[in-house]
């Protein structure tokens, strides 16, 4: 297979393609691969009309469900016979559930593994806007705190606040939790205007206090959470600014803020927003 690297050149091809096959899951919009396509090392190959995304490269390959199928025994005939080549066994990243009973329908035999920390978190972006019901009071109290005690304003990302982004992104590079996310994120802000990107920030006292930016996924109602930075000196900003933004982009029904990676303290960030479904990810291996 002819594996080529991600450019923005490919956008219309790539959206075209992930259209065919919409859904909640992160990586179904052409922003989730083009973003990260130089941290992750982001190539895509197209196979009797199917597109095969793969990300690192040696035994760290890791290759990803086609997309824009008419069959997908074709591309996961050649996929097997990459792999033969490869002296390797075929393993597929993160696959739903109606993935792997298609596999199985076409008589592939096949292991599926749960990998919980590759498992997405889906809110309604209702739960954002009013923070409703006993389980969010927490977050009410935070929104609370900001409207009280600080100066703060809220802004959707333009052209002109684009810089003040980037020199606040600045400000965790050195942390490694955030070392490949920069680069994604940097890489946005540059291409802000030519991608499919929404974004909001969090003022206080005149200075940016948090940013997040999505994009909508191919179900054409679920934005996609690709960035949140936030100065965590400043209790709540974070908070109302999911608020803030899905008041103003009122087009997203849905939220999907991406897995926890196993990290303790983003696991219970993420369940403490009380998410509407956990949408569970599989690691496949061909047997």
């Amino acid at each position: 297979m002819d594996f080529k690297k991600i450019d923005i050149a490919d956008s219309e091809l790539i959206r075209e393609k992930i259209n065919l096959h919409p859904s909640q899951q992160l990586i179904n919009c052409f922003e989730s691969f083009y973003l990260w396509k130089n941290v992750l090392n982001v190539e895509y190959a197209l196979v009797d009309d199917a597109l095969i995304f793969r990300i690192g490269e040696g035994n760290r390959e890791r290759i990803f469900f086609p997309v824009g199928y008419d069959d997908i025994t074709l591309p996961i005939k050649e996929l097997l016979r990459y792999s033969e080549q490869k002296n390797t066994p075929l393993q597929l990243y993160k696959l739903v559930k109606n993935q792997i009973m298609l596999l199985e329908g076409k008589g592939f035999k096949v292991d599926a593994v749960p990998v919980r920390n590759n498992f997405e978190y889906l809110y309604t972006a209702d739960s954002f806007r009013t923070y409703s019901g006993k389980h969010l009071q927490s977050k009410r109290n935070f929104v609370n705190y900001v409207k009280k005690y600080y100066n703060w304003s809220f802004e959707i990302i333009f052209g002109h606040n684009i810089w003040e982004c980037r020199a606040f992104t600045a400000r965790f590079e050195g942390d490694e939790s955030f070392e490949g996310d920069n680069e994604a994120l940097l890489l946005g802000l540059d291409e802000f205007d030519r991608l499919h990107l929404d974004g909001g920030i969090i003022r206080v006292n005149g200075e940016i206090s948090a940013i997040l930016i999505t994009s909508m996924l191919g179900d054409g109602e679920t934005a996609a959470g690709l960035f949140l930075r936030a100065d965590h000196t400043k209790k709540g900003v974070a908070t109302i600014l999911y608020q803030e933004f899905f008041k103003t982009y009122k087009k997203y029904r849905y939220f999907n803020l991406a897995e926890d990676l196993g990290i303790e303290g983003l696991r219970r960030n993420k369940l403490s927003y009380n998410p509407s479904e956990l949408l569970e990810l599989y690691d496949v291996y061909f047997i």
